[in-house]
């Protein structure tokens, strides 16, 4: 009974096991569960559409990267070609190398086997002749001795190995001169190709740089005539150059004065009269080398001290005597050698404290030497280092406080030469309506320094005529002395 029973058990078993293997079953199962499962899952969720900036956005960084892709595509053709043209310079070196290594090598071998043929092959009998060892009293044995030679090689093959050595010593003597004469050659060469490189670049800056004008003098026949428009702020030089020996320019200068004379008595002292000024270019168009012009600001004041001896007191004393204030604003055009100036300044003079209380000045004076002038001045300078220059101008103020006219005239020469000291000279005369018309007259001679236009002057100068300085300018003023002058722009 248990055992039937046992086999109930296992039959039953092994019949479920079955059941659970057959084909078919479990797709079944999956495709009945897939529906299930695909309705419960969540739809996917479209898309939103782009705003006009969104797009735009999208668009520039689309572009952005699309540049960046071109742009190192760019930088790896480039890696590529350089990358290929050196493994090019390489093959070539070394395909050089190898011809200059097999031509030596057939050299070589040429120069071997010649020595070999030379050695080894006994030279015919009409190539002997041993002439010139025989003395010339015996010229007849020369035929024995002729044979002897032929039919006896061996004495004669070590002096022709010892001549050989010879010439192969002075062929390799040769070879060798000729290579160091070839190399240097060649060195001479690279340095002519590359002498020319360097002017060729130098000439092609010189044609893409723009002209800097820092003085008529600097224009030569030879300039070339076509430049690009150039514009610049604060430039060097000045198309007109200041007057150096105008009392009013705008400069720096010192002077020491021990003759001076007003009204025809002798000033018992020195006059020391000194200026800070400068004159400096703020804008400057260039439209050729020699056509340009500019505006420029100039400032200056001009003071004058007094060096006497005070017998009252006993002692030396040094006290002011005026000061004088400029601001001009110029505009300036240059043609050529030819340079004109349009100025309008304005002109104040102040009597100096000490001058006040040593005279005892007490109430108001008129004082004419403050106006404006609005004035026109051309120039010329040649070659040969002579300048000339005139212009007239005219007060900007009523005639009842200043008369209206003025005029200038003038010439100095600048020895042409780089190198100083550089001799200079020249005299400057001025007319005002005001002082009808008497001439001041200021004239120099010395030497300038350091580079021109720009150096330090010295001169030996004299003056006749109105007071320049100060509003007793009536006065009838000579003066003879010493000054330094420069302009530090």
């Amino acid at each position: 009974m248990k055992k039937a029973l046992f086999v109930f058990i296992f039959s039953s078993l092994v019949s479920l096991l079955a059941l659970g293997q057959q084909p078919g079953s479990a797709p079944a199962s999956s495709t009945a569960t897939t529906p299930a499962r695909t309705a419960s899952r969540p739809a996917a969720p479209q898309p939103r559409p782009l705003t006009p900036e969104e797009q735009r956005e999208k668009e520039k960084r689309e572009r952005a990267a699309e540049k960046e892709r071109q742009l190192r595509a760019k930088w790896a053709q480039e890696q590529r070609e350089y990358q290929a043209k050196q493994a090019q310079k390489e093959r070539e070196r070394l395909a050089k190398k190898a011809e200059k290594e097999r031509r030596r090598q057939e050299d070589d071998a040429q120069k071997s086997a010649g020595r070999t043929a030379k050695v080894t092959t006994a030279p015919p009998p009409a190539a002997v002749t041993p002439e010139p060892v025989q003395p010339q009293a015996q010229p007849q044995p020369v035929e024995p001795q002729q044979t002897e030679a032929v039919t006896t090689p061996a004495p004669r093959s070590e002096p022709e190995v010892r001549t050989s050595d010879g010439d192969r010593q002075n062929q390799r003597e040769q070879e060798r001169a000729a290579r160091q004469a070839q190399k240097e050659q060649e060195r001479l060469a690279r340095e002519t190709q590359a002498r020319e490189a360097r002017e060729r670049k130098q000439q092609q800056k010189a044609a893409k740089a723009p002209a800097v004008i820092s003085s008529p003098r600097q224009l030569g026949p030879d300039t070339v005539a076509s430049v690009r428009i150039t514009k610049e702020f604060l430039p060097k030089g000045h198309l007109f150059e200041p007057i150096l020996l105008d009392p009013l320019e705008a400069q720096s200068f010192i002077s020491v004065l021990p003759g001076y004379w007003m009204d025809g008595n002798r000033y018992k002292g020195s006059i020391v009269p000194f200026e800070f000024g400068f004159i400096k270019p703020i804008y400057r168009r260039t439209l050729a080398p020699d056509r340009a012009n500019e505006w420029v600001l100039d400032v200056a004041s001009y003071t004058q001290f007094e060096v006497y001896y005070d017998a009252d007191r006993n002692r030396q004393r040094r006290q002011l005597i005026n000061n004088d204030y400029k601001l001009s604003f110029n505009y300036n055009l240059l043609r050529g050698k030819n340079t004109w100036r349009f100025r309008l300044y304005h002109l104040s003079s102040h009597l100096g404290d000490d001058f006040i209380i040593r005279n005892r000045i007490t109430t108001y004076t008129a004082n004419p030497v403050n106006y404006e002038l609005l004035d026109a001045t051309y120039s010329r300078t040649s070659a040969n280092g002579w300048r000339t220059y005139g212009g007239i101008g005219f007060v900007l103020r009523k005639s009842s406080e200043r008369k209206l006219l003025s005029a200038q005239i003038g010439t100095y020469y600048r020895k042409p030469a780089s190198q100083s000291p550089r001799l200079v000279g020249g005299v400057d005369v001025k007319f005002w309506q005001q002082t009808d018309f008497r001439p001041g007259i200021h004239a120099g001679l010395g030497l300038e320094v350091g580079r021109p236009a720009s150096g330090i002057t010295f001169l030996l100068e004299g003056y006749s005529g109105f007071r320049p300085y100060s509003q007793y300018e009536d006065q009838q003023t000579t003066w003879v002395g010493i000054g330094m002058y420069m302009n530090p722009f």
